[in-house]
């Protein structure tokens, strides 16, 4: 199974089991605070993922990089057919936001491709290069 398609549930138990103290669900589930069972069911696909909050609290005791962050509140808000909570007040509710929904039903129209988001994308990191 390739990363970018894996589930929420699937990440995060992953992590556990990855991790070098071979951490349990019962011990997992103490550390953050929720039950047992809400957390097998999370790592199984039963149930949504947990709260922004708990995703917070998971990212620090799994010392999570911030791309492994990222893509933890993404596989989140896909689960949830929602925007990821990490993002969702810039999204939502600023002009970046809106700029950036109005570039991705741009995209959806197929008047933006995926070159020119490659593109973009290269230019920034160049900037932010060069700024530095």
């Amino acid at each position: 199974m390739r990363e970018k398609y894996i589930r929420f549930g699937d990440f995060i138990k992953k992590k556990r089991q990855e991790h070098p103290d071979e951490l349990t669900l019962k011990e997992v589930s103490k550390m953050l605070g929720i039950s047992l069972s809400f957390l097998s069911d999370v790592e199984n696909n039963r149930r949504k993922p947990f709260d922004k909050d708990k995703m917070e609290l998971f990212a620090e005791l799994f010392d999570l990089d911030d791309e492994e962050k990222a893509m933890m509140y993404d596989l989140a808000a896909r689960d949830r057919g929602e925007v990821p909570s990490d993002i969702e007040d810039i999204m939502m509710y600023g002009e970046i936001g809106d700029m950036a929904r109005l570039a991705l039903r741009k995209s959806n129209a197929g008047k933006i491709s995926e070159d020119d988001w490659k593109q973009f994308i290269r230019d920034m990191e160049k900037k932010n290069n060069t700024s530095e």
